[in-house]
């Protein structure tokens, strides 16, 4: 009884969430119904987490972790061709592995738009000023670049 009720939990905060994600219009990176097409779905993400790719800023463990995560689902849907064919304890580590494999791509997605408010010089009346995350990343990768070219550490003495 115990099971279920986590079961029944799990099953509503899923669709809870399922249903802030479609009001939001988020586009999962991954979702996994058949074989072939998380195959096709595997390959891209790994390709897009290349230099120049979509996820290009995913650092090295979280990389090893999506990798490791998308391996974990091909062993599944190896086993049966479709989620539909799945037991229930396979459709659970599937949903989990899933999961991880989105909450890091969808936190170091570089399309995702990022928005502040900010107050220009002179001014107290702030404007909104939006970037996506892979530009503010460059930004920060190109900043942290030219200081290190001109040798200023960021110390400074009197």
């Amino acid at each position: 009884m115990k099971r279920f009720a986590k079961a029944v939990v799990f099953a509503v905060g899923m669709s809870l969430a399922m249903g802030s994600m479609a009001a939001e219009k988020l586009d999962p990176a991954l979702q996994a119904v058949t074989k072939e097409k998380f195959d096709d779905q595997a390959a891209a993400i790994r390709q897009q987490m290349k230099a120049g790719g979509r996820w290009e800023f995913v650092d090295t463990a979280e990389r090893a972790q999506v990798n490791t995560r998308l391996d974990e689902i091909a062993a599944l849907l190896a086993k049966s061709n479709s989620v539909d064919e799945m037991s229930r304890e396979d459709k659970g580590k599937l949903l989990e592995a899933q999961e991880d494999v989105n909450a890091v791509l969808t936190k170091k997605d570089g399309r995702r738009l990022i928005c502040q408010q900010v107050a220009p010089t002179g001014s107290n009346r702030k404007q909104k000023q939006c970037s996506t995350f892979a530009e503010r990343e460059r930004q920060r990768r190109d900043a942290r670049d030219f200081l290190r070219s001109t040798g200023d550490d960021g110390v400074r003495t009197n």
